[in-house]
């Protein structure tokens, strides 16, 4: 997560950084700052959901995406 975090300061509306790490903290359990994040988000981009990122996100195994976007839940981010 250092890179997230270092992407996060340096690039400080850089709306993708704040999504990756606000899933990242997400599901390693640090709520208070997984939401901190998802305000981040919704700071830069106010019409931001869930359903809309799925569409932008490509792994190559299924349950990849589906643990990322658990983890956009988990922070709070709206569905769609």
């Amino acid at each position: 997560m250092r890179w997230l975090r270092e992407c996060t300061l340096r690039l400080l509306n850089h709306q993708w950084s704040h999504v990756w790490l606000a899933s990242a903290y997400a599901q390693s359990g640090q709520l208070d700052e997984a939401r901190a994040e998802a305000a981040e988000v919704l700071r830069i981009n106010p019409g931001f959901t869930i359903e809309s990122n799925k569409r932008l996100v490509v792994f190559k195994a299924p349950k990849d995406v589906e643990y990322r976007l658990d983890g956009l839940r988990k922070a709070g981010l709206p569905e769609a």
